[in-house]
């Protein structure tokens, strides 16, 4: 499984990074080699969905097959939210909503369901 992040301010980068998988800047990535992905993205303007996501979901999303979603609780209710939209529209399931760069058990948490689905797929 490759990650593909979505990092204005290098939080998304960080906790993608610290997964222990391939990663790749979403603005970078080839799907040359077939691989599932897991998108690590951020919600913008009180909850939307990137343009650079949405373009890249618009064009991988069948490769997709999670989405962890990091923000700042002080959005309240759009903490997050994008990562809402993005299951709702695209069928991608929302794994986890992280704040900052994510705390340990967060990454954990995800390291967790990486293996899993990587156990369900082999």
């Amino acid at each position: 499984m490759i990650i593909v992040y979505d990092s204005l301010t290098g939080q998304c980068e960080r906790f993608a990074s610290r997964l222990g998988e391939t990663v790749v800047d979403i603005l970078d990535y080839e799907d040359d080699n077939g691989e599932d992905v897991l998108l690590v993205t951020r919600s913008w303007d009180f909850g939307k969905v990137t343009d650079e996501a949405r373009e890249f979901l618009e064009s991988h999303s069948e490769k997709v097959k999670g989405v962890a979603v990091g923000g700042n609780r002080n959005w309240g209710t759009n903490f997050g939210a994008a990562g809402v939209k993005i299951e709702k529209e695209y069928g991608i399931e929302l794994i986890l909503k992280f704040e900052g760069s994510g705390f340990s058990q967060d990454v954990e948490y995800v390291k967790d369901w990486i293996n899993k689905y990587k156990e369900r797929v082999s």
